[in-house]
């Protein structure tokens, strides 16, 4: 019996690194630097990195920042699933989903009276949304994403971010 278990699972692990192998080859990894314009506390710049994985689907791994509230200089990070839709005309249009980690700043009150400071807070947020890439070049992609934000922290709040950016190929040959 073990030594089925490690055959199935050598299969299967093969298999795997097959397609994924296949879907560097036909759609290579992605760097999409962006701006963005949304509620108050999005982030206005960013980095999104897109890893294949099917010719639909995708692991985004995304980097953001804003000034924060008490002058903290806060990052972001999420890792999101994206699958693209049938394409219409030249377009990509894609749905997004994931988690990930948002910096914010939590007043620091003496005994009485006003905030005294900022404290650096982490809080778990989630993500949804959606997007569409546009073809520019062999290698170059024109990319618009709107998504929503939800932080879980000790002061939850929502986010709505529309982000533009230009979509680079990495090692595509």
């Amino acid at each position: 019996m073990p030594g089925y278990r490690s055959a199935v699972f050598a299969l299967v692990a093969l298999t795997l690194e097959g397609s994924l192998v296949w879907a560097q080859d036909a759609n290579p990894v992605e760097v999409t630097p962006y701006v963005a314009f949304g509620s108050a506390a999005a982030s206005p710049v960013g980095v999104a990195v897109t890893f294949p994985v099917t010719p639909t689907l995708s692991v985004e791994t995304d980097v953001a920042y804003r000034q924060g509230e008490g002058d903290i200089h806060a990052l972001s990070s999420s890792i999101s699933l994206l699958y693209f839709l049938p394409r219409v005309g030249q377009s990509m249009p894609y749905v997004a989903g994931g988690i990930g980690l948002a910096q914010y700043g939590s007043p620091v009150f003496s005994s009485s009276g006003p905030p005294i400071g900022t404290q650096s807070r982490v809080a778990l947020t989630v993500n949804a949304g959606g997007g569409v890439k546009m073809p520019m070049t062999e290698k170059l992609d024109l990319r618009s994403d709107a998504r929503w934000f939800k932080s879980f922290g000790r002061e939850g709040s929502e986010q709505f971010r529309v982000a533009h950016g230009i979509a680079f190929d990495v090692g595509k040959r």
